[in-house]
Protein backbone atom coordinates (compact mmCIF):
# COMPACT_ATOMS: atom_id res chain seq x y z
CA UNK A 1 0.00 0.00 0.00
CA UNK A 2 1.62 2.73 -1.43
CA UNK A 3 -0.06 5.59 1.19
CA UNK A 4 0.72 3.32 4.43
CA UNK A 5 4.50 3.04 2.87
CA UNK A 6 5.10 7.16 2.52
CA UNK A 7 3.61 7.78 6.34
CA UNK A 8 5.87 5.49 7.86
CA UNK A 9 8.73 6.73 6.65
CA UNK A 10 7.48 10.33 6.90
CA UNK A 11 9.00 10.58 10.43
CA UNK A 12 12.11 10.10 9.46
CA UNK A 13 12.88 12.12 6.85
CA UNK A 14 14.14 15.25 8.71
CA UNK A 15 16.81 12.83 10.01
CA UNK A 16 17.14 10.97 6.17
CA UNK A 17 16.57 13.59 3.94
CA UNK A 18 20.60 14.02 3.49
CA UNK A 19 20.88 10.56 1.88
CA UNK A 20 17.39 9.55 0.50
CA UNK A 21 16.35 10.22 -3.03
CA UNK A 22 12.89 10.76 -2.15
CA UNK A 23 12.81 15.01 -2.68
CA UNK A 24 13.69 16.80 -5.84
CA UNK A 25 16.87 18.60 -4.53
CA UNK A 26 18.56 15.24 -3.93
CA UNK A 27 18.07 14.03 -7.38
CA UNK A 28 21.48 15.57 -8.47
CA UNK A 29 23.74 13.17 -7.19
CA UNK A 30 26.19 11.94 -10.01
CA UNK A 31 25.03 8.24 -11.52
CA UNK A 32 26.19 7.02 -14.83
CA UNK A 33 24.79 5.83 -18.06
CA UNK A 34 27.18 3.38 -19.49
CA UNK A 35 28.54 4.74 -22.81
CA UNK A 36 27.54 2.08 -25.37
CA UNK A 37 24.24 0.62 -27.26
CA UNK A 38 24.17 -2.08 -24.81
CA UNK A 39 24.18 0.59 -21.31
CA UNK A 40 21.53 3.14 -23.00
CA UNK A 41 19.37 0.13 -23.90
CA UNK A 42 19.65 -1.36 -20.36
CA UNK A 43 18.66 2.85 -19.30
CA UNK A 44 15.40 3.34 -21.53
CA UNK A 45 14.16 -0.06 -20.61
CA UNK A 46 15.04 1.02 -16.87
CA UNK A 47 13.15 4.37 -17.57
CA UNK A 48 10.26 2.82 -19.28
CA UNK A 49 10.04 0.52 -16.24
CA UNK A 50 10.55 3.64 -13.54
CA UNK A 51 8.05 5.63 -15.36
CA UNK A 52 5.27 2.72 -13.76
CA UNK A 53 6.41 3.52 -10.43
CA UNK A 54 4.03 6.12 -9.74
CA UNK A 55 1.10 4.80 -11.06
CA UNK A 56 -1.17 2.94 -8.46
CA UNK A 57 -0.56 6.37 -6.44
CA UNK A 58 -1.76 8.62 -9.54
CA UNK A 59 -4.90 6.26 -10.53
CA UNK A 60 -5.74 6.25 -7.02
CA UNK A 61 -5.99 9.66 -6.88
CA UNK A 62 -7.64 10.15 -10.00
CA UNK A 63 -10.25 8.01 -9.42
CA UNK A 64 -10.93 9.42 -6.14
CA UNK A 65 -10.83 12.89 -7.01
CA UNK A 66 -13.30 12.34 -10.11
CA UNK A 67 -15.40 9.93 -7.87
CA UNK A 68 -15.20 6.93 -9.87
CA UNK A 69 -13.59 4.28 -7.50
CA UNK A 70 -12.01 3.76 -4.31
CA UNK A 71 -9.48 1.60 -1.93
CA UNK A 72 -12.00 0.46 0.58
CA UNK A 73 -8.95 -1.72 2.48
CA UNK A 74 -9.96 -2.08 6.15
CA UNK A 75 -6.27 -1.30 6.85
CA UNK A 76 -6.43 2.32 5.79
CA UNK A 77 -9.23 4.18 5.43
CA UNK A 78 -7.35 7.52 4.58
CA UNK A 79 -7.64 6.06 1.19
CA UNK A 80 -11.74 7.37 1.60
CA UNK A 81 -11.45 9.85 3.59
CA UNK A 82 -8.57 11.92 1.98
CA UNK A 83 -8.79 11.05 -1.64
CA UNK A 84 -12.74 11.25 -1.57
CA UNK A 85 -12.61 14.83 0.07
CA UNK A 86 -13.94 13.75 3.40
CA UNK A 87 -10.42 15.14 5.49
CA UNK A 88 -8.10 17.66 3.55
CA UNK A 89 -4.81 15.52 2.68
CA UNK A 90 -2.25 15.26 4.71
CA UNK A 91 1.23 16.26 2.80
CA UNK A 92 2.98 13.32 4.94
CA UNK A 93 0.65 11.46 2.90
CA UNK A 94 0.88 13.22 -0.63
CA UNK A 95 2.71 10.89 -3.17
CA UNK A 96 3.24 10.66 -7.27
CA UNK A 97 6.46 12.76 -6.56
CA UNK A 98 9.59 11.32 -5.74
CA UNK A 99 9.46 8.40 -8.63
CA UNK A 100 8.58 10.75 -11.51
CA UNK A 101 11.40 13.14 -10.54
CA UNK A 102 14.28 10.10 -10.35
CA UNK A 103 12.73 9.18 -14.01
CA UNK A 104 13.12 12.35 -14.83
CA UNK A 105 16.60 12.77 -13.55
CA UNK A 106 17.17 9.25 -15.90
CA UNK A 107 16.11 11.21 -18.79
CA UNK A 108 18.90 13.69 -18.35
CA UNK A 109 21.55 11.29 -17.55
CA UNK A 110 20.42 9.36 -20.49
CA UNK A 111 20.19 12.48 -22.92
CA UNK A 112 24.04 13.42 -21.93
CA UNK A 113 25.27 9.97 -22.67
CA UNK A 114 24.23 9.65 -25.79
CA UNK A 115 26.89 11.68 -27.64
CA UNK A 116 29.62 9.76 -26.43
CA UNK A 117 28.87 6.12 -27.06
CA UNK A 118 31.08 3.58 -28.66
CA UNK A 119 30.59 2.73 -31.21
CA UNK A 120 28.44 5.98 -31.84
CA UNK A 121 24.99 6.17 -32.71
CA UNK A 122 24.20 8.03 -36.62
CA UNK A 123 23.12 11.67 -36.45
CA UNK A 124 19.68 10.31 -37.26
CA UNK A 125 19.94 7.72 -34.68
CA UNK A 126 20.76 10.04 -31.60
CA UNK A 127 18.05 12.70 -32.74
CA UNK A 128 15.24 9.57 -32.43
CA UNK A 129 16.22 8.55 -28.94
CA UNK A 130 16.66 12.27 -27.85
CA UNK A 131 12.87 12.61 -29.15
CA UNK A 132 11.71 9.10 -27.28
CA UNK A 133 13.34 10.03 -24.10
CA UNK A 134 12.31 13.81 -23.92
CA UNK A 135 8.72 11.95 -24.55
CA UNK A 136 8.65 10.23 -21.47
CA UNK A 137 10.39 12.55 -19.42
CA UNK A 138 7.34 15.03 -20.56
CA UNK A 139 4.96 11.67 -19.74
CA UNK A 140 6.31 11.90 -16.06
CA UNK A 141 5.78 15.65 -15.70
CA UNK A 142 2.12 15.21 -16.46
CA UNK A 143 1.53 12.86 -14.00
CA UNK A 144 3.50 15.10 -11.25
CA UNK A 145 0.95 18.09 -12.74
CA UNK A 146 -2.35 16.62 -13.86
CA UNK A 147 -1.89 14.82 -9.37
CA UNK A 148 -0.81 17.93 -7.89
CA UNK A 149 -2.36 20.76 -10.18
CA UNK A 150 -2.70 24.41 -8.60
CA UNK A 151 0.07 23.17 -5.74
CA UNK A 152 2.66 23.55 -8.11
CA UNK A 153 5.59 21.16 -9.65
CA UNK A 154 9.39 21.55 -9.73
CA UNK A 155 11.28 21.84 -12.80
CA UNK A 156 14.35 19.98 -13.07
CA UNK A 157 17.18 21.68 -14.64
CA UNK A 158 19.24 19.58 -16.65
CA UNK A 159 22.42 20.76 -14.47
CA UNK A 160 22.13 19.71 -11.12
CA UNK A 161 21.03 22.68 -8.94
CA UNK A 162 20.22 22.95 -5.54
CA UNK A 163 16.60 23.35 -5.51
CA UNK A 164 14.78 23.19 -9.21
CA UNK A 165 12.28 26.24 -9.23
CA UNK A 166 8.83 25.59 -8.43
CA UNK A 167 5.90 27.37 -10.80
CA UNK A 168 2.34 27.18 -10.75
CA UNK A 169 0.15 24.73 -12.99
CA UNK A 170 -0.09 27.18 -16.06
CA UNK A 171 3.96 27.50 -16.39
CA UNK A 172 3.69 23.96 -15.36
CA UNK A 173 2.10 23.19 -18.81
CA UNK A 174 3.86 25.48 -20.55
CA UNK A 175 6.96 23.96 -19.99
CA UNK A 176 5.17 20.37 -21.11
CA UNK A 177 3.64 21.39 -24.13
CA UNK A 178 7.57 23.14 -24.73
CA UNK A 179 9.22 19.87 -23.91
CA UNK A 180 6.89 17.43 -25.99
CA UNK A 181 7.14 20.24 -29.18
CA UNK A 182 11.46 20.06 -29.30
CA UNK A 183 11.46 16.16 -28.47
CA UNK A 184 8.81 16.24 -31.81
CA UNK A 185 11.41 18.15 -33.58
CA UNK A 186 13.79 15.80 -32.72
CA UNK A 187 11.90 12.45 -34.01
CA UNK A 188 11.10 14.65 -37.40
CA UNK A 189 14.62 15.33 -38.00
CA UNK A 190 15.32 11.43 -37.52
CA UNK A 191 12.33 11.06 -39.67
CA UNK A 192 12.21 7.25 -40.52
CA UNK A 193 14.65 6.34 -38.94
CA UNK A 194 14.22 2.80 -37.14
CA UNK A 195 14.45 3.26 -32.98
CA UNK A 196 18.21 2.22 -31.84
CA UNK A 197 16.59 0.64 -28.49
CA UNK A 198 13.69 -1.81 -28.35
CA UNK A 199 10.77 -0.59 -26.29
CA UNK A 200 8.49 -2.69 -24.27
CA UNK A 201 5.41 -4.55 -26.18
CA UNK A 202 2.61 -2.05 -25.27
CA UNK A 203 4.51 0.64 -27.25
CA UNK A 204 4.07 -1.67 -30.49
CA UNK A 205 2.06 0.43 -32.00
CA UNK A 206 4.80 3.47 -31.84
CA UNK A 207 8.33 1.48 -31.88
CA UNK A 208 9.56 1.19 -35.31
CA UNK A 209 10.82 4.28 -36.42
CA UNK A 210 11.05 7.76 -35.18
CA UNK A 211 8.01 8.84 -37.00
CA UNK A 212 5.95 6.38 -35.95
CA UNK A 213 6.94 6.95 -32.10
CA UNK A 214 5.90 11.09 -33.01
CA UNK A 215 2.24 9.68 -33.31
CA UNK A 216 2.50 9.15 -29.17
CA UNK A 217 4.14 12.57 -28.57
CA UNK A 218 1.64 14.38 -30.72
CA UNK A 219 -0.93 12.38 -28.61
CA UNK A 220 0.44 13.75 -25.02
CA UNK A 221 0.95 17.30 -27.04
CA UNK A 222 -2.95 17.41 -27.22
CA UNK A 223 -3.57 16.44 -24.28
CA UNK A 224 -0.95 18.75 -22.50
CA UNK A 225 -2.07 21.05 -24.73
CA UNK A 226 -5.90 21.16 -23.72
CA UNK A 227 -4.87 21.25 -19.73
CA UNK A 228 -2.17 24.16 -20.82
CA UNK A 229 -5.19 26.28 -22.22
CA UNK A 230 -7.64 25.48 -19.34
CA UNK A 231 -4.98 26.13 -16.85
CA UNK A 232 -4.31 29.48 -18.62
CA UNK A 233 -7.83 30.03 -17.58
CA UNK A 234 -7.84 28.88 -14.32
CA UNK A 235 -4.79 30.60 -13.15
CA UNK A 236 -4.28 34.53 -12.50
CA UNK A 237 -6.44 37.00 -14.44
CA UNK A 238 -8.01 34.04 -16.26
CA UNK A 239 -11.73 33.41 -16.52
CA UNK A 240 -12.22 29.93 -15.45
CA UNK A 241 -15.18 27.88 -16.66
CA UNK A 242 -18.34 27.60 -14.42
CA UNK A 243 -20.92 24.80 -13.68
CA UNK A 244 -23.02 27.03 -16.33
CA UNK A 245 -20.44 28.89 -18.44
CA UNK A 246 -17.74 28.09 -20.43
CA UNK A 247 -15.19 30.38 -19.43
CA UNK A 248 -12.01 31.50 -21.57
CA UNK A 249 -9.14 28.64 -22.54
CA UNK A 250 -6.59 29.91 -24.35
CA UNK A 251 -7.59 29.99 -27.72
CA UNK A 252 -4.00 29.31 -28.97
CA UNK A 253 -2.89 26.87 -26.99
CA UNK A 254 -6.05 25.00 -27.84
CA UNK A 255 -5.24 25.38 -31.58
CA UNK A 256 -1.93 24.10 -31.14
CA UNK A 257 -3.30 20.96 -28.94
CA UNK A 258 -5.92 20.29 -32.09
CA UNK A 259 -3.59 20.47 -34.61
CA UNK A 260 -1.24 18.19 -32.42
CA UNK A 261 -3.71 15.75 -31.72
CA UNK A 262 -5.17 15.62 -35.01
CA UNK A 263 -2.12 14.68 -36.24
CA UNK A 264 -1.06 11.26 -34.58
CA UNK A 265 -2.35 7.97 -35.83
CA UNK A 266 -3.15 6.87 -32.32
CA UNK A 267 -7.02 8.64 -32.96
CA UNK A 268 -8.40 7.58 -35.81
CA UNK A 269 -12.40 7.06 -34.90
CA UNK A 270 -12.52 4.69 -38.32
CA UNK A 271 -11.10 2.02 -36.05
CA UNK A 272 -13.19 3.00 -32.86
CA UNK A 273 -14.41 -0.94 -31.80
CA UNK A 274 -15.67 -2.22 -28.22
CA UNK A 275 -13.33 -2.86 -26.02
CA UNK A 276 -11.98 -5.90 -26.03
CA UNK A 277 -13.18 -8.72 -23.01
CA UNK A 278 -10.46 -9.42 -20.83
CA UNK A 279 -8.52 -6.47 -20.91
CA UNK A 280 -6.59 -4.07 -23.00
CA UNK A 281 -3.66 -6.07 -25.29
CA UNK A 282 -1.59 -4.04 -28.07
CA UNK A 283 -2.98 -2.69 -31.48
CA UNK A 284 -2.47 0.46 -33.97
CA UNK A 285 -3.96 2.80 -31.75
CA UNK A 286 -2.92 2.54 -28.16
CA UNK A 287 0.42 2.54 -26.27
CA UNK A 288 0.32 1.07 -23.21
CA UNK A 289 2.34 0.09 -19.48
CA UNK A 290 3.56 -3.51 -19.39
CA UNK A 291 3.31 -5.77 -16.17
CA UNK A 292 4.03 -9.08 -15.63
CA UNK A 293 4.28 -11.38 -12.11
CA UNK A 294 7.92 -12.64 -13.55
CA UNK A 295 10.33 -12.30 -10.83
CA UNK A 296 11.76 -8.82 -10.88
CA UNK A 297 8.88 -7.01 -12.79
CA UNK A 298 6.02 -5.04 -11.32
CA UNK A 299 2.58 -6.99 -11.02
CA UNK A 300 -0.42 -4.74 -12.68
CA UNK A 301 -1.18 -2.70 -9.67
CA UNK A 302 -4.87 -1.79 -9.99
CA UNK A 303 -5.32 -6.27 -10.17
CA UNK A 304 -2.89 -6.56 -6.90
CA UNK A 305 -5.88 -4.58 -4.94
CA UNK A 306 -8.63 -6.26 -7.40
CA UNK A 307 -10.28 -7.37 -3.76
CA UNK A 308 -10.82 -3.40 -2.01
CA UNK A 309 -10.51 -1.21 -4.92
CA UNK A 310 -13.95 -0.73 -5.52
CA UNK A 311 -16.40 1.27 -8.20
CA UNK A 312 -18.33 4.22 -6.49
CA UNK A 313 -22.03 4.51 -7.21
CA UNK A 314 -21.94 7.32 -9.55
CA UNK A 315 -20.71 5.13 -12.12
CA UNK A 316 -23.81 2.41 -12.25
CA UNK A 317 -26.25 5.39 -10.97
CA UNK A 318 -25.74 7.12 -14.46
CA UNK A 319 -24.58 4.96 -16.66
CA UNK A 320 -26.26 1.77 -19.05
CA UNK A 321 -26.18 -1.22 -17.06
CA UNK A 322 -27.90 -3.09 -19.71
CA UNK A 323 -26.92 -1.97 -23.14
CA UNK A 324 -23.76 -0.58 -23.08
CA UNK A 325 -21.16 -2.54 -24.13
CA UNK A 326 -18.36 -0.48 -22.45
CA UNK A 327 -20.30 -1.53 -18.90
CA UNK A 328 -20.71 -5.11 -20.24
CA UNK A 329 -16.80 -5.25 -20.80
CA UNK A 330 -15.12 -3.11 -17.86
CA UNK A 331 -17.33 -3.86 -15.02
CA UNK A 332 -17.94 -7.20 -12.89
CA UNK A 333 -19.94 -7.71 -9.70
CA UNK A 334 -17.55 -7.42 -6.84
CA UNK A 335 -16.61 -11.38 -5.38
CA UNK A 336 -15.98 -9.77 -2.03
CA UNK A 337 -18.62 -8.23 -0.79
CA UNK A 338 -19.49 -6.54 1.47
CA UNK A 339 -16.56 -3.94 1.21
CA UNK A 340 -13.37 -4.69 4.04
CA UNK A 341 -14.52 -0.82 5.51
CA UNK A 342 -18.18 -0.67 5.51
CA UNK A 343 -17.93 2.77 7.52
CA UNK A 344 -18.09 4.47 4.06
CA UNK A 345 -20.51 1.94 1.95
CA UNK A 346 -22.94 4.56 1.33
CA UNK A 347 -20.41 5.32 -1.82
CA UNK A 348 -19.15 1.99 -2.98
CA UNK A 349 -21.34 -0.03 -5.73
CA UNK A 350 -21.48 -3.44 -5.50
CA UNK A 351 -19.07 -3.61 -8.32
CA UNK A 352 -15.16 -3.55 -9.31
CA UNK A 353 -13.05 -2.73 -12.57
CA UNK A 354 -12.73 -5.64 -14.50
CA UNK A 355 -10.62 -5.03 -17.19
CA UNK A 356 -7.45 -5.74 -15.27
CA UNK A 357 -8.19 -9.26 -14.55
CA UNK A 358 -4.36 -10.87 -14.30
CA UNK A 359 -0.83 -9.09 -12.84
CA UNK A 360 0.43 -9.39 -16.29
CA UNK A 361 -2.39 -6.91 -17.46
CA UNK A 362 -1.96 -3.88 -19.55
CA UNK A 363 -2.77 -0.72 -18.86
CA UNK A 364 -3.26 1.96 -21.11
CA UNK A 365 -1.26 5.28 -21.18
CA UNK A 366 -3.15 6.92 -24.28
CA UNK A 367 -5.54 4.89 -26.94
CA UNK A 368 -8.15 5.83 -29.63
CA UNK A 369 -11.19 5.98 -27.60
CA UNK A 370 -9.78 8.35 -25.36
CA UNK A 371 -8.20 10.65 -27.67
CA UNK A 372 -11.76 10.90 -29.46
CA UNK A 373 -12.97 12.51 -26.10
CA UNK A 374 -9.69 14.85 -25.92
CA UNK A 375 -10.27 16.32 -29.48
CA UNK A 376 -13.98 16.61 -28.19
CA UNK A 377 -13.32 18.50 -25.48
CA UNK A 378 -10.91 20.46 -27.59
CA UNK A 379 -13.91 21.55 -29.73
CA UNK A 380 -15.73 22.36 -26.83
CA UNK A 381 -13.26 24.71 -25.52
CA UNK A 382 -12.53 26.14 -28.96
CA UNK A 383 -16.89 26.76 -28.99
CA UNK A 384 -17.05 24.00 -32.10
CA UNK A 385 -19.83 22.06 -30.75
CA UNK A 386 -20.87 20.14 -33.66
CA UNK A 387 -17.35 18.74 -34.16
CA UNK A 388 -17.40 17.59 -30.32
CA UNK A 389 -20.85 15.77 -30.48
CA UNK A 390 -19.33 14.01 -33.72
CA UNK A 391 -16.91 12.81 -31.52
CA UNK A 392 -18.88 12.30 -28.76
CA UNK A 393 -21.13 9.79 -30.37
CA UNK A 394 -18.67 8.24 -32.37
CA UNK A 395 -17.52 6.63 -28.91
CA UNK A 396 -20.75 6.21 -27.88
CA UNK A 397 -22.24 4.59 -30.92
CA UNK A 398 -18.73 2.40 -31.90
CA UNK A 399 -17.48 0.96 -28.66
CA UNK A 400 -20.50 1.36 -26.49
CA UNK A 401 -22.84 -0.05 -28.71
CA UNK A 402 -26.01 2.63 -28.50
CA UNK A 403 -28.00 5.12 -30.18
CA UNK A 404 -26.46 8.48 -30.94
CA UNK A 405 -27.65 11.27 -28.59
CA UNK A 406 -29.22 13.79 -30.12
CA UNK A 407 -27.14 17.28 -30.63
CA UNK A 408 -27.88 20.07 -28.55
CA UNK A 409 -24.97 22.47 -30.01
CA UNK A 410 -24.42 24.69 -27.13
CA UNK A 411 -21.90 24.67 -24.40
CA UNK A 412 -23.81 23.05 -21.28
CA UNK A 413 -25.37 19.97 -22.93
CA UNK A 414 -22.39 19.27 -25.11
CA UNK A 415 -19.71 19.58 -22.00
CA UNK A 416 -22.45 17.43 -20.26
CA UNK A 417 -22.62 14.68 -23.21
CA UNK A 418 -18.86 14.32 -23.36
CA UNK A 419 -18.44 14.07 -19.49
CA UNK A 420 -21.27 10.96 -19.22
CA UNK A 421 -19.48 9.06 -22.21
CA UNK A 422 -15.71 10.15 -20.59
CA UNK A 423 -16.54 8.48 -17.20
CA UNK A 424 -17.43 5.10 -18.51
CA UNK A 425 -14.65 5.07 -21.10
CA UNK A 426 -11.54 6.32 -19.18
CA UNK A 427 -12.16 5.23 -15.49
CA UNK A 428 -9.69 3.26 -13.84
CA UNK A 429 -6.54 3.98 -16.48
CA UNK A 430 -3.66 5.86 -16.09
CA UNK A 431 -5.27 9.01 -18.28
CA UNK A 432 -6.85 10.65 -15.23
CA UNK A 433 -9.44 12.20 -17.89
CA UNK A 434 -12.56 12.70 -15.76
CA UNK A 435 -10.28 14.31 -12.58
CA UNK A 436 -8.87 16.44 -15.01
CA UNK A 437 -12.42 17.63 -16.47
CA UNK A 438 -14.27 18.04 -13.26
CA UNK A 439 -11.17 21.20 -12.52
CA UNK A 440 -11.56 22.11 -16.03
CA UNK A 441 -14.95 22.99 -16.40
CA UNK A 442 -15.43 23.79 -12.90
CA UNK A 443 -17.47 21.62 -11.76
CA UNK A 444 -16.54 19.90 -8.28
CA UNK A 445 -19.44 20.62 -5.95
CA UNK A 446 -21.90 19.47 -8.53
CA UNK A 447 -20.28 16.21 -9.25
CA UNK A 448 -18.49 15.32 -6.08
CA UNK A 449 -21.51 14.45 -4.39
CA UNK A 450 -21.69 10.63 -2.91
CA UNK A 451 -21.85 12.18 0.63
CA UNK A 452 -24.84 14.11 -0.24
CA UNK A 453 -27.62 11.59 1.20
CA UNK A 454 -25.48 10.92 4.42
CA UNK A 455 -25.33 14.49 6.93
CA UNK A 456 -22.64 12.60 8.88
CA UNK A 457 -20.22 13.34 6.24
CA UNK A 458 -19.01 16.26 4.76
CA UNK A 459 -17.26 16.31 1.16
CA UNK A 460 -14.37 19.16 0.73
CA UNK A 461 -14.33 18.61 -2.86
CA UNK A 462 -11.06 17.39 -3.27
CA UNK A 463 -9.23 16.81 -6.41
CA UNK A 464 -5.76 18.06 -5.62
CA UNK A 465 -2.92 16.10 -4.12
CA UNK A 466 -0.56 18.72 -1.64
CA UNK A 467 3.08 18.87 -2.37
CA UNK A 468 4.78 15.81 -0.39
CA UNK A 469 5.79 16.60 3.02
CA UNK A 470 9.62 15.45 2.47
CA UNK A 471 9.94 18.09 -0.87
CA UNK A 472 8.67 21.11 1.49
CA UNK A 473 11.04 19.90 4.49
CA UNK A 474 14.07 19.84 1.86
CA UNK A 475 13.57 23.48 0.64
CA UNK A 476 13.20 24.69 4.14
CA UNK A 477 9.67 24.25 5.15
CA UNK A 478 7.80 26.09 1.80
CA UNK A 479 7.09 25.21 -1.55
CA UNK A 480 7.18 28.85 -2.64
CA UNK A 481 5.53 28.92 -6.31
CA UNK A 482 6.36 31.49 -9.20
CA UNK A 483 3.30 32.13 -11.05
CA UNK A 484 4.07 35.26 -13.20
Amino acid sequence: MRRSLSLAVAATVFAASACKDSNVPFFTAPTSVPNSPAGIQNAVTGLLSGSRGDLFSFIVDATGFGRDGANYTNTEPRFITYELGLLPIDPAWASTWANSYANILQSHQIISTIPSVVPAFTTAQSQSLVGVIQTIEALNYMVIQEDHDSAGIAIMPALPTSAPPAFCAKDGWKYIVALLDSANNALHAAGATPLPVKLPSGFNAVSATATSFSAFNRALAGKAGLEYAYAIARGPGGSPPTPLTPGSPDIAALTRADSAIQSSALLDTLHLTPNPAGGFTPDNWTVLHNFSAQSGDLVNPVNANIGTYIVLTPIPSSQDTINDLRWKTKFAVNPHLPVQDPGYSIAASNYIYNMYSTPGAFIPIVRNEELALVRAEIQIGLGNYNAAWAYINEVRTKVGGLAALPVNATYQPTRDAMLHEQQISTAFEASGDRMIAVRMYGLNTVIDQIWAADTAFHDHHTDVNPIPFAEVAARGGSFQLSCP
